[in-house]
């Protein structure tokens, strides 16, 4: 619902401008919307409480059956959420199940303004708080060997993509995703560095360090590694961040949508969220990818909740 007196239109450095598309995103009933058959008919869209606990439920029983099975297992995980990370350590520790056929890989990492990714042992970086609040509670015999652990590097990052598909077979097993502000994924965003005329074309696209759009600067400067404070200027320019192939090549892709800033009750991911289920699908919006995959999302019920509060109710008042 947008003013009918005062229509601006959007920011000339936004992706996706087209004004009556954007008010279709806007409207309706989230809840409602995310019973509709997706393109993919193997695509699921879950309105959950407690998103996150659904990520670490997930992750934790394919470890438990690849420690059963005695098979390897492929993962690449999402930017660390540290709560999430020690809940999983802790039910591995708990239940005594084995980590050791586990490979892992990351959505992205951040780097420099030279391209230089941020090492693992940096506290900005992404595979720090992984390692200090995941790998490192885990019961020293129940980890995965630290060589299963691949990181990010300099030298490695045209290469990502790769290592990915060599180690999982042709594709990661599962990759967890959580969409961004402007409905991207990990460092794949609108931009040059993943233009395409068609979702074929930009299917194709590996792992690279790109540029992000100031407003994935602006979301992540909220993280705790930065103080969730707004720093803008703390956070690294430049992403390495894997590619639309990965997504595609994946066996199994699991979106969870959770995000809010530390103790507020706004959300900038519950427009990117609806971009992504509810637009076309088309590069300038790159989560819409996922929707062309076997694939489940957990989305939060503090996610999908409208985007506007009615014209004649004041939040202000409501407990008075």
């Amino acid at each position: 619902m947008r003013s009918t007196v005062f229509i601006p239109k959007p920011a000339p450095w936004l992706p996706f401008r087209d004004m009556a598309v954007l008010d279709a995103i806007r409207d309706g009933d989230y809840e409602k919307r995310a019973k509709e058959t997706f393109e993919h008919p193997e695509f699921k869209l879950n309105v959950v409480m407690d998103a996150i606990s659904y990520f670490v439920t997930d992750l934790f029983q394919r470890i438990r059956l690849s420690d059963i099975n005695n098979e390897k297992l492929t993962v690449v995980l999402p930017s660390p959420e540290v709560a999430a990370y020690m809940s999983l350590a802790e039910v591995l520790n708990k239940y005594q199940v084995s980590a050791r056929n586990v490979h892992v890989f990351f959505l992205s990492e951040y780097a420099n303004e030279n391209n230089e990714v941020a090492p693992a042992d940096s506290t900005v970086s992404r595979a720090y708080y992984f390692n200090k609040y995941c790998f490192e509670r885990i019961q020293p015999d129940l980890r995965m060997p630290k060589d299963q652990i691949h990181y990010w590097t300099t030298d490695n990052v045209n290469q990502y993509s790769n290592l990915i598909d060599t180690c999982g077979d042709g594709g990661a097993d599962v990759i967890y995703t959580s969409v961004n502000w402007v409905g991207g994924i990990a460092g794949i965003d609108p931009t040059d560095d993943f233009k395409a005329d068609d979702m074929e074309t930009f299917l194709t696209f590996g792992s690279r360090v790109t540029t992000p759009l100031p407003e994935t600067i602006s979301a992540d400067s909220m993280r705790g590694m930065f103080g969730c404070s707004g720093d803008i200027g703390a956070v690294p320019p430049k992403i390495a961040t894997i590619g639309p192939r990965d997504i595609a090549h994946a066996k199994d892709r699991v979106e969870v949508e959770f995000t809010a800033p530390v103790g507020a009750t706004t959300s900038w991911q519950r427009y990117g969220s609806r971009m992504m289920f509810f637009g076309p699908i088309t590069p300038a919006i790159p989560g819409t990818m996922l929707r062309l995959f076997k694939g489940t999302a957990f989305v939060d019920k503090t996610i999908a909740v409208p985007l506007q509060y009615d014209s004649d109710w004041d939040p202000l008042q409501e407990n008075q």
